[in-house]
């Protein structure tokens, strides 16, 4: 007996087609990093795809997405791109135009990923150069070849480049692009003082010598109004010490402190030791003596051992304060420090890195560390003990808020729409279970109505996205774990509760220690002598 089968039609075009009938168009390029040729060529390109994609009465312009000329070999820096693929994940994009798949990337892993995550979406990218698009079948093993060819061009370009650098490296003709401070290139390429820079060297190497740290020199030097070094903001500790670690102002040269890999996507790292650097002693006339530059190691060496620092010149043992404690009235960062050193009473305080270096331009007084530990049991106690009051209520109201007036009313329409969609669903079950309905046609519409549902979701998610309050959400739910296995009162300050909950502690000049939680709730307690109180 000959089985009988019937075909069920696909329904996923036709549905979008229904929904949309215009298919949202964008533009995605690369624009030069030049500012004054960047808005002539964006306004360009603009005003080219605008024209090209309105000449189809079928498309919609979805507008263009334009990254700086940097390097098309590495997705994670183009912030255009990037906006453009959440854009895509939204639903608000259709199909995605651009110049050439070298303008897309000439990273053949990034953008085959790229290409087929839109491909998961329904979204189709259109290659004008190469005349591909991704809705063929055949477009991914093109497109492989392409962005693999692009990609070895790139590196033979960057081998090449590495290869004469090298050579130059080798025989002692390199010419560095930026000398460092104190100073400069003659006419003929060649390494000389600049003297107003070299006296600040001297002076540097002097004051450290006779008992200066680097955050006091680097004090002074601000306060003397000394123009910072060319890649500095301003004077500080970590630009004195590169100073003092520089073999160039003994009148030798290091070369390749930095390298680039060799495959993409290239990136630049410093050399400890994985590639060969080159000395030249005696490149150029040096700013200090030999004997300077030795002593000056010498007690960097020594202090780097007291303060148990490593090689690279950071700290083992990171105190959970770190980079955690803020000014409220000058936003700057709090340093630990020691008071009463050697003395029984010997105590941690925090002080104001504003207020350190000039008080007048900050009024927030130190803190002592052991009033911030105390505030904090306090203030977690409080929260725990209160939950059900302060963060139960809030999450709720936080995903009511992530909205306007107008989006809400969409929402609410859009949901209403779910609903209807979600019944019609059920009343075709209850229709072909009954036999109404020939199993095949109901296939067919259920299908329909999942694709018309999924499509709304996505629109829904979207109105989401672009207003919500997700740290706030996933902040608060988190705060609500921590406590529903933490429940009792904490009597002992708890390093590791602190570092999972608040990421920020502000500082007031009237004694206001105010902990951001996680969800940016923040909540304050007050210090006294005796450390914090409510």
């Amino acid at each position: 007996m000959a089985k009988k089968v019937m075909k069920i039609e696909p329904v996923r075009q036709k549905v979008i087609q229904q929904l949309r009938p215009k298919k949202r168009v964008c533009a995605y390029c690369r624009v030069s990093t030049d500012s004054a040729k960047q808005h002539t060529s964006y306004v360009a390109q603009v005003e080219y795809y605008k024209a090209y994609i309105e000449k189809r009465k079928d498309w919609e312009f979805a507008g263009i997405f334009a990254d700086e000329a940097k390097s098309g070999t590495q997705v994670g820096k183009r912030e255009e791109f990037l906006r453009m693929m959440k854009e895509c994940e939204n639903g608000n994009i259709d199909i995605i135009i651009t110049k050439s798949v070298t303008r897309f990337a000439r990273n053949t892993i990034d953008s085959i990923e790229a290409i087929r995550k839109l491909k998961s979406l329904g979204i189709t990218v259109y290659f004008e150069k190469e005349n591909i698009s991704t809705i063929s079948e055949q477009s991914e093993q093109m497109l492989t070849i392409l962005s693999s060819l692009a990609q070895g061009e790139s590196e033979i370009i960057s081998t090449n480049n590495r290869w004469g650098i090298q050579k130059r490296f080798r025989d002692g003709s390199y010419n560095i692009s930026c000398v460092a401070y104190g100073y400069t290139k003659n006419d003929n390429g060649e390494i000389t003082i600049k003297e107003d820079e070299a006296k600040v060297v001297r002076r540097i190497y002097s004051e450290y010598l006779n008992g200066k740290g680097s955050f006091v020199i680097s004090r002074d030097l601000t306060k003397d109004n000394i123009p910072p070094v060319r890649t500095a903001e301003k004077w500080n500790d970590c630009v004195v010490k590169e100073i003092l670690q520089n073999p160039i102002y003994e009148g030798d040269l290091i070369l390749q402190k930095t390298y680039t890999t060799e495959v993409l996507p290239f990136t630049k790292k410093r050399n400890r030791g994985e590639m060969p650097q080159f000395f030249i002693k005696d490149n150029h006339e040096p700013i200090i003596t030999r004997e300077q530059g030795e002593m000056v190691r010498g007690i960097l060496e020594y202090r780097r051992k007291q303060m148990n620092m490593d090689d690279s010149g950071k700290y083992q043992n990171r105190y959970e304060f770190s980079s955690k404690i803020m000014c409220r009235e000058c936003g700057g960062n709090f340093r630990r420090q020691k008071i009463y050193i050697g003395k029984p009473y010997e105590k941690i305080q925090w002080s104001c890195k504003n207020h350190i270096e000039n008080s007048r331009m900050c009024r927030t007084k130190p803190i002592r560390e052991d009033a911030i530990k105390t505030a904090y049991i306090t203030m977690w106690n409080k929260l725990a003990s209160n939950r059900t009051f302060i963060l139960n209520p809030m999450l709720d109201p936080l995903k009511n808020m992530r909205v306007s007036k107008e989006q809400e009313e969409e929402i609410e329409n859009l949901n209403n729409r779910i609903m209807e969609l979600t019944e019609q669903s059920h009343i075709l079950s209850r229709v072909v279970q009954k036999g109404y309905m020939d199993s095949a046609l109901f296939i067919q519409k259920q299908n329909a109505l999942n694709i018309e549902i999924e499509e709304i979701k996505k629109k829904r998610n979207s109105l989401f996205d672009n207003n919500g309050f997700e740290t706030e959400i996933a902040g608060t739910e988190r705060l609500l774990e921590i406590i529903k296995y933490n429940p009792e009162i904490t009597e002992a300050y708890d390093e590791n509760l602190f570092l999972h909950t608040v990421n920020k502690v502000l500082i007031g000049s009237n004694g206001e220690i105010t902990f951001r939680l996680i969800n940016n709730l923040e909540i304050t307690e007050y210090a006294n002598k005796g450390g914090g109180k409510a």
